[in-house]
């Protein structure tokens, strides 16, 4: 079973009453079999595409294709757009507070954090099928009770869903850190 990818994934979908108002994800790959990057994926209520917001078209293409379009929180959304080029102007990824601020080559700019921390604890999803491929996914999450996100200069307005069962935590909102993705062959 290969390794595929090591590095962080972040995500936020905020709601407003019981519909979506928007989501991002951070991904950083510190190693993987397309290299080394950052990428944002981002959406808010009324877009036609998930954005694609990336330094590395390769690389985002890849972590957007591989893995993102399988994810639950983009179920129901519109389908990922092709990668859009970006400057990062700041960008910090750490155990209680996550955030992001990149401007696309075509105007689009993104500003998002993720903190307060409530809960953290191991994942670990095993021969998890995306796309008909099964995967390890191994990380560390820590579920937050806030998060922002501007797109384009506007507030999204919208909270992370959070609650819990069992004496854990659950937030819609979460920084998840240290994560392989191992490729089952």
């Amino acid at each position: 079973m290969p390794v595929e990818f090591i590095g962080a994934n972040p995500s936020a979908t905020l709601m407003r009453a019981d519909s979506r108002a928007g989501f991002v994800s951070l991904w950083e790959a510190e190693w993987s079999v397309q290299g080394s990057g950052l990428a944002v994926l981002v959406w808010v209520d009324g877009d036609d595409a998930v954005r694609l917001l990336t330094p590395d078209a390769p690389l985002g293409g890849w972590l957007a294709d591989t893995f993102s379009r399988w994810f639950p929180e983009l179920d129901g959304l519109p389908e990922i757009a092709e990668p859009v080029e970006c400057d990062v102007v700041e960008w910090h990824i750490g155990s209680d507070h996550a955030r992001a601020k990149v401007i696309g080559a075509d105007g689009t700019r993104v500003v998002t954090t993720i903190s307060r921390p409530v809960e953290t604890r191991p994942g670990e999803a095993v021969a998890w099928q995306l796309g008909g491929v099964p995967w390890t996914l191994t990380n560390l999450l820590t579920f937050c009770t806030d998060a922002t996100l501007e797109v384009d200069g506007a507030r999204v307005l919208g909270r992370p869903e959070v609650g819990g069962a069992d004496g854990r935590a659950h937030s819609s909102a979460v920084i998840a850190t240290h994560e392989t993705w191992t490729r089952h062959t």
